[in-house]
């Protein structure tokens, strides 16, 4: 399975349309190779602070279980790199602002920053800005509705950053080779394709 057919996949899982900046950087993926210099593009976009916020909220996201996590699979470096490559400025501010804003709700709430926070207190955080996304999206879509010009229909939303976040996490997991090959039902060479098959109880999802 390559890069492209675990987007559509991991599209299907998340139950949602991927973002444009995203999708754009994962088809481009799908005909590039990576260059030996690319985590130097990473370091004058993200501060040491920003990248320590990054691998604790997809590890939240994503926590090792039975299966490996975010960190194990290399995601914060695949959100780093995504960002860097494939996101415009303005969604690049939006994405730091909103981690400095967590900061600050983290600060107000339990006196100490994020990353010191507990497990259970920054489950809770981002919770929250899961419910503040999801309301946000939801408002976007009213809007939307209401357009009346071919202009205002077609305008590109602006995602919240925990949408971003999330998103980010969830495709680089899961198009990660420990997300696809453990945290899925892989089966390095297929049989014969059947279009609808029942899941057993426990049974994890497909990723071939």
């Amino acid at each position: 399975m390559d890069r492209r057919e675990a987007m559509l996949r991991v599209a299907a899982l998340m139950g949602s349309a991927i973002s444009a900046p995203l999708l754009s950087g994962l088809l481009y993926s799908c005909q590039t190779k990576t260059g030996n210099d690319q985590d130097t593009k990473t370091t004058t976009v993200v501060s040491d602070k920003h990248k320590a916020m990054i691998e604790e909220i997809t590890e939240v996201i994503i926590p090792k279980t039975s299966t490996p996590g975010a960190k194990e699979a290399k995601v914060p470096e695949y959100v780093l790199i995504m960002l860097a490559d494939c996101y415009p400025e303005k969604d690049q501010q939006r994405f730091f602002k909103g981690l400095d804003a967590l900061d600050e709700r983290a600060k107000q709430a339990h006196g100490t920053e994020f990353l010191d926070c507990k497990p259970e207190q920054q489950l809770a955080l981002l919770q929250q800005e899961e419910e503040k996304a999801m309301a946000e999206r939801a408002e976007q879509m009213k809007i939307k509705a209401k357009a009346t010009t071919r202009e205002e229909k077609e305008k590109e939303d602006e995602l919240p950053f925990f949408s971003m976040m999330k998103e980010m996490t969830v495709v680089g997991y899961f198009t990660s080779e420990p997300g696809a090959t453990k945290a899925l039902a892989y089966v390095h060479v297929p049989g014969h394709f059947e279009g609808c098959t029942d899941l057993k109880p426990g049974q994890k999802a497909w990723a071939t």
